[in-house]
């Protein structure tokens, strides 16, 4: 009774396999030298630092309010050219009976910045990366002047739909599309990786 069967020695040794197996997998992830690794640590590291810089106050007054006011007057420039007489004060665009604050969050500053830590990131050559950046940060950019003309027109023509647009669609598709983005570059720009 205190003999274990064929099966059983045979089915013990399999697992022992498999456990030293699955061991030898994941170490060379734990390592730093790894690219998924460096990838993920260099990301979150990137990601971090550049939250709390974008987070300073001299940082909000010198850069981020100042785009998010360029922001707004290019928005009402194309609402203008959709025929809206709109007007601008600051950060805040109103006209046809309808006004929008554009605030930090709505001002893509934060996803161009999650972007470019995650072209950063990749192990990918330096011109890669550059092409990555400047593309990426200008497609975003786009995207974001339409969602936010789409977000006014939306507050004009369906006022009971604004809310819902702004915070469950408009949001969750602008982020879905930096992904995108960043998996667009990965997938048709990135030819080849660097030597480690």
């Amino acid at each position: 009774m205190g003999k274990k069967s064929t099966h059983q020695r045979r089915l013990a040794k399999s697992e022992k396999v498999e456990k030293i197996s699955l061991k030898q997998r994941l170490n060379p992830l734990l390592s730093f030298r790894h690219p998924i690794t460096r990838f993920c640590f260099l990301f979150l590291a990137l990601l971090v630092t550049g939250t709390l810089f974008l987070s300073l106050e001299p940082v909000k007054q010198i850069i981020i309010f100042p785009a998010t006011m360029l922001i707004a007057s290019q928005v009402a420039w194309i609402l203008k050219i959709l025929g809206l007489k709109v007007y601008v004060s600051g950060i805040t665009i109103s006209g046809s009976g309808f006004a929008v604050k554009i605030v930090t969050n709505c001002n893509a500053i934060f996803e161009i910045f999650l972007f470019l830590s995650a072209v950063i990131s990749f192990p990918a050559l330096i011109k890669e990366k550059l092409t990555g950046c400047v593309l990426g940060a200008a497609l975003i950019y786009l995207l974001n002047l339409i969602r936010i003309a789409l977000l006014f027109l939306t507050g004009v023509y369906n006022l009971q739909y604004f809310e819902e647009t702004h915070i469950y669609v408009a949001q969750s598709v602008f982020i879905v599309m930096v992904a995108i983005f960043w998996l667009f570059w990965v997938g048709k720009c990135v030819r080849s990786v660097p030597a480690q």
